[in-house]
């Protein structure tokens, strides 16, 4: 029985046990309702209207509307309670966070269109928009009978027939090193210790971090009505995931195996930076209706991720364990992200009442992955058979009872990304808000309710995980005119 320690054949085998795939792809340029509390509560539909803090993210030519300098700023308090149904088993998990999601600085100037012609206004714009928060924290537990396959199953079957030395470094060389399996004469031949009449199998998920976007925008309006506007998106992510499977004995009085259980540790740490473009147009077509449309290019991002496992075993009732950690892997690519089309509408009414909606559409099975010293071209297929074209649906709006007091709410559908029956993960929201102004300033309150399902599978061969999600949100934004 051998037990690799020699560094030369471990050392940065990244390459072969690569951790990019289809899922990093969506994951990173999927969006979701975020901005300042006005827009949230209304929906998110502000495609038409603009003079909003969110606007240089959605539609750009919403800076434009504005007629006074403005600053504004909010803040965000999120509850996000996790259900999964595994094997019939049903936990829950729940994660609670705060966060800034917008800061935001609007010089606008207005010119006199006798001394400068119908061009008469240019505004510029720089702030601080929330894409996408990533936190969420996921426990998924049940208990497995001998004719199903569990994760040490998995291990064993992708070891047999390689010879130790030759082991996947990040999970099945562990196994080997901690005699989870073991060599059986040849050292290409392995037995599995984890041969338990049940099986006790737990999955722990601890996910981390946020998609955020540093803009510069510009704006202009023609006669005041027509308003075009442009911004240059920074946008930058940080995404952190801790997952531990953990297998057990399903009962003490299982004597087949000297295993008590183990545990499977895989860290994976992810920062990236990118550039894109929005272009944006709103028209009145009449006091009462704007037509907003924009257009966002593909979001190229640099990427970098670092990722590490452990695993570690426990036999003979706690009296022997054995542990092994791999070496850091780390990689660097570029991800390019869909295209995006925004279409909107909206209906002032009377000037006391709007009625708006956003549509957008989108295609995930454009996102593409590169790098120069590895062929995506796999992973890239995938991106094309597991996704496809969908569209998300903003409707919103708001009735003003007194000239400082108004009333929203909002109704967001985000279709699924995934192509035929893969999977859901379609989120809708409901919002509702009200907005309080007194003389330049102003203070808005968003209160939101997301619902999300999908399914989860937590290693290759898995049965599916079905996670239901609901998200309680309060959102608080204050800022002033000048």
């Amino acid at each position: 029985m051998f037990r690799i320690t020699s560094l030369a054949l471990l050392v940065f085998t990244v390459l072969s046990v690569q951790a990019q795939n289809h899922v990093d792809a969506l994951r990173y340029s999927r969006e979701s309702l975020w901005g300042s509390a006005r827009y949230v509560s209304m929906g998110g539909a502000f495609g038409a209207l603009g003079a909003n803090a969110s606007s240089p993210s959605h539609n750009p030519a919403g800076i434009a509307v504005h007629t006074n300098n403005e600053f504004s700023a909010s803040l965000s308090f999120m509850d996000l309670e996790t259900t999964a149904t595994y094997h019939s088993s049903d936990t829950f998990d729940k994660n609670s966070r705060s966060s800034i999601p917008n800061l935001n600085y609007v010089s606008a100037n207005v010119f006199d269109p006798e001394q400068i012609g119908d061009w008469s206004r240019f505004n510029f714009g720089i702030g601080y928009n929330k894409l996408e928060d990533y936190n969420q924290n996921i426990y998924i537990s049940s208990e497995l009978n001998e004719n199903i396959s569990s994760f040490s199953d998995v291990i064993y079957t992708n070891a047999n027939g390689i010879s130790f030395e030759n082991l996947n470094m990040f999970r099945e060389l562990l196994a080997f090193n901690t005699y989870l399996i073991d060599t059986l004469g040849a050292v290409n031949d392995y037995i599995s210790n984890a041969n338990f009449t049940n099986t006790n199998q737990s999955f722990n998920s601890n996910q981390s971090g946020s998609k955020n976007e540093f803009y510069i925008s510009f704006g202009s309006a023609y006669q005041d009505r027509l308003f075009v506007g442009g911004t240059i998106g920074f946008p930058s992510l940080e995404y952190i995931e801790r997952n531990t499977i953990r297998e057990t004995k399903a009962s003490d009085s299982d004597e087949v195996s000297e295993l008590d259980g183990y545990e499977y540790n895989t860290n994976l740490f992810a920062s990236g930076s990118g550039i894109n473009f929005k272009l944006g147009l709103i028209y009145k077509l009449d006091e009462s209706i704007r037509y907003g449309f924009a257009i966002h290019t593909p979001t190229y991002y640099e990427i970098n991720e670092e990722y590490w496992t452990s695993m570690n075993t426990n036999f003979m009732n706690g009296t022997e364990s054995y542990s092994s950690e791999s070496y850091l892997g780390f990689f660097d690519y570029r991800l390019t992200t869909p295209f995006k089309m925004i279409n909107s509408l909206s209906f002032i009414i009377n000037k006391t009442a709007i009625i708006s909606v956003d549509y957008e559409l989108l295609d995930y099975s454009s996102s593409n992955l590169s790098a120069d010293l590895y062929n995506f071209t796999d992973t890239n297929n995938e991106i094309e058979i597991y996704y496809s074209r969908t569209s998300n649906l903003r409707l919103g709006g708001e009735l003003r009872v007194h000239p400082q007091l108004s009333f929203r709410g909002g109704y967001s559908y985000y279709g699924s990304p995934f192509a035929g029956n893969y999977n859901d993960a379609s989120q809708e929201y409901l919002t509702l808000g009200a907005g309080l102004k007194v003389n330049q300033y102003f203070f808005d309150m968003a209160l939101v309710n997301m619902l999300s399902n999908n399914d989860k599978y937590i290693y290759d061969g898995a049965s599916a995980a079905a996670i239901s999600s609901t998200k309680s949100q309060v959102i608080l934004s204050a800022g002033f005119k000048f």
